[in-house]
């Protein structure tokens, strides 16, 4: 039927039967018939189409949507694809498809595409673009914030995901608050964020914005019952002529990597050198990856030694760098940035191995100490990287000692002890190293029973020499209520070797005793240590107290005993006797010190006495000697008056002639030098030199 003679009965059931939306229309785009169909699609009424115009409905003309998908258009009814075909004799037929659909799902699409669904801000992919029209437009300044929060694993770690999702939802919510319409915010991923900063006056206008943002982004948060505290670290760069955004990207993200390297909390602005520092960086990260697979790493290691027995316990291992270009590359430079890209774990892997290694060619009962880092302890291979060094070098667990500080345990508490345990139960010692350093020393020792502590090396060189004194016999005496040994690290002076002994220290490590050597050198080095060691003796203390001193009165009274290397009594050992009394009765009385001193067969016994400051002098001279060993501290305290007000001495002998010469046997007068305190010694000796006769007592000339 043509179109001017109009739709039969049949014609117009049929097309209200058909699913789809129909329609007619006469070349000026006039309406002739419609379905029920496409009228409620278009939402007309009946009797409207002789009125309705086909441009009027869709907004073109007929001649456009003749494409084979012809044109999306939103109706009454939702979203339909309208599509227009001539028919001979008939005018143009309009079908209607509905695509609502379809359309919501590419929407949907897009929304996710370029969204991001945690904080329903936009994502990196839909940032970008709108970066590069901002650098790309001279004509309105353009800034670049990258926003990091401070603290967020914490909550993540200890809330739970489901609070650190609410968490950077409300960051979002305050970052969209603290903008202009004309900035544009995204989340990157992560607790990351940017901010693009369009059209205000540059550099303050960032500065502005970025100070704003550290503020509020680190004002507290209550979220599900908790109170909770994060911070902002935030990156700027400033969009200069011809930068690309890519560049741009990169400043910022520099920038952002210094403000937290700063201290967090803070903003900085990119300057030119951080670029160069970064470049540095890269490449002495990739050098560093080269040098694990290379084998340029190396140990060095330095002596533990008991100062009781001055004998080698153990050895430190210190990784060093060999680097073919750069030279020995200090681990300040390299271990810091080993642990922040985690290259720390095989590299730790590959110290421990090395270390068993070397240690199975030395002594047997000489200890390996080797520190491990937060992300090896965090690893979960740590355990199996010791039990396989151990079994691979022949090395026995108890040899090997792991050193942790205190930085190590306060990410993970529980996982960390966790994983010491399983240590300990391989046979290996755990030392708590860097003592005193942190935040909470005491807590960790009463949450892993540790064999050693070490003292760190700032109690020992550094600051006021009494305070320190005070703090060592304070770890000292908790490291011993502990069961725990302790070794002070960094003894460079025979004097802070001294303080170390009186202070109760079990075992000394320092630039004294040896600086780290190569491992092809260790084997001489455990010959030099045994001769000296044998030769030079130390001041110990670890039996006895040593009294509170008072500024009451200026003269103080030391009183020590020791082995000596003075046996026999035939003459040459008779004049040696009388050599060293008259020898410190001169050396000592420039500086006003007097005493007496006891020789027994293998033993000697002094007191002291004078001003504090000389008495010092005078003992520390002595540990200098090579007749004395095993030294051992019975008090050093201030006193009223002199008991010995000039210097004399006794020579107590094992034989019957040596008593009728020299005086008393110690031994058969019921005296014991292990058991006795400084009172009793100087008791003793007044007796033996002031109270006998003439014939058992030897005064200075």
């Amino acid at each position: 039927m043509r179109s001017d003679q109009g739709l039969s009965a049949s014609d117009l059931r049929l097309m209200n039967e058909l699913p789809t939306g129909l329609a007619l229309f006469n070349d000026d785009g006039s309406m002739v018939e419609a379905n029920s169909t496409f009228m409620a699609a278009t939402g007309l009424m009946p009797g409207m189409t002789d009125v309705i115009k086909f441009s009027s409905l869709f907004g073109t003309a007929l001649s456009a949507c003749q494409q084979a998908n012809g044109v999306t258009a939103k109706l009454a009814s939702g979203h339909h694809s309208v599509s227009t075909k001539p028919v001979a004799g008939w005018g143009w037929l309009c079908q209607l498809h509905d695509v609502t659909s379809w359309v919501d799902a590419h929407a949907m699409a897009h929304e996710v595409a370029t969204r991001d669904s945690l904080t329903g801000l936009l994502n990196r992919s839909s940032l970008l673009p709108e970066v590069a029209r901002a650098v790309a437009d001279n004509s309105r300044p353009a800034a670049l914030l990258m926003i990091d929060l401070d603290r967020f694993k914490a909550v993540n770690d200890t809330l739970g995901h489901p609070v650190g999702d609410a968490l950077l939802a409300k960051v979002g919510e305050r970052l969209t608050a603290s903008l202009r319409g004309t900035d544009t915010v995204a989340r990157l991923g992560g607790d990351e964020f940017a901010v693009l900063q369009v059209g205000a006056e540059q550099p303050n206008g960032a500065e502005t914005l970025a100070k704003r943002l550290v503020e509020v982004l680190s004002r507290p948060y209550v979220i599900q019952g908790h109170m909770i505290d994060v911070g902002a670290s935030i990156g700027v760069a400033i969009a200069p002529a011809s930068v690309t955004s890519d560049v741009l990207f990169k400043q910022a993200d520099i920038a952002l990597y210094r403000a937290k390297d700063g201290g967090r909390g803070r903003y900085t602005f990119f300057e030119q050198h951080m670029d160069e520092a970064m470049q540095a960086r890269r490449s002495l990260e990739q050098d560093m990856r080269r040098a694990l697979a290379f084998r340029q790493f190396e140990l060095h290691y330095q002596p533990q030694m008991d100062i009781a027995s001055r004998t080698v316990t153990g050895m430190e291992a210190f990784l060093r760098w060999r680097h073919p270009i750069r030279g020995l590359v200090a681990p300040n430079d390299f271990i810091p940035l080993a642990e922040e890209t985690g290259l720390i774990v095989p590299i730790g892997e590959w110290v421990i191995r090395q270390a068993c290694e070397d240690a199975a060619s030395w002594p047997v009962d000489v200890m390996i100490a080797v520190n491990v880092s937060a992300k090896q302890l965090a690893s979960g291979k740590l355990v199996s990287s010791v039990e396989g060094a151990l079994a691979r070098a022949g090395v026995a667990a108890s040899r090997l000692e792991i050193e942790i500080t205190e930085s190590v345990l306060m990410s993970d508490v529980a996982g960390c002890v966790e994983t010491l345990h399983r240590l300990r139960d391989l046979g290996a010692r755990v030392s708590m190293d860097d003592f005193g350093t942190g935040y909470s020393s005491l807590s960790y020792l009463s949450s892993f029973p540790f064999d050693k502590i070490k003292i760190d090396q700032s109690f020992v060189r550094e600051g006021d020499a009494v305070k320190n004194e005070g703090i060592v016999r304070a770890i000292t005496a908790i490291g011993k209520h502990l069961g725990m040994a302790t070794i002070a690290e960094g003894v460079e002076t025979e004097a802070q070797l001294g303080h170390m002994a009186l202070s109760g220290c079990g075992s000394v490590q320092g630039y004294l005793i040896s600086r780290p050597v190569p491992a092809a050198d260790v084997a001489a080095l455990f010959e030099t240590l045994r001769v000296t060691h044998e030769s030079v003796p130390t001041p110990t203390d670890r039996n006895s107290h040593v009294a509170e001193m008072t500024p009451e009165t200026d003269l103080y009274r030391l009183v020590y005993y020791s082995r000596n290397a003075i046996f026999g009594l035939d003459e040459e050992v008779t004049g040696s006797v009388d050599a060293i009394l008259a020898t410190s009765q001169r050396n000592n009385a420039r500086v006003g010190v007097t005493g007496a001193l006891m020789f027994t067969d293998g033993l000697f016994a002094q007191v002291l006495e004078g001003r504090m400051e000389a008495v010092e002098e005078v003992f520390e001279r002595i540990q200098l000697d090579d007749r004395h060993a095993e030294v051992q501290l019975l008090s050093f305290a201030p006193v009223e008056t002199r008991v010995f007000p000039n210097w004399a001495m006794a020579f107590v002998g094992n034989d019957e002639p040596s008593r009728r010469k020299f005086g008393h046997y110690a031994a058969s007068s019921g005296f014991d030098f292990s058991t006795v305190d400084g009172d009793t010694m100087v008791a003793h000796l007044q007796q033996l030199l002031v109270d006998e006769e003439g014939a058992k007592v030897r005064l200075a000339a």
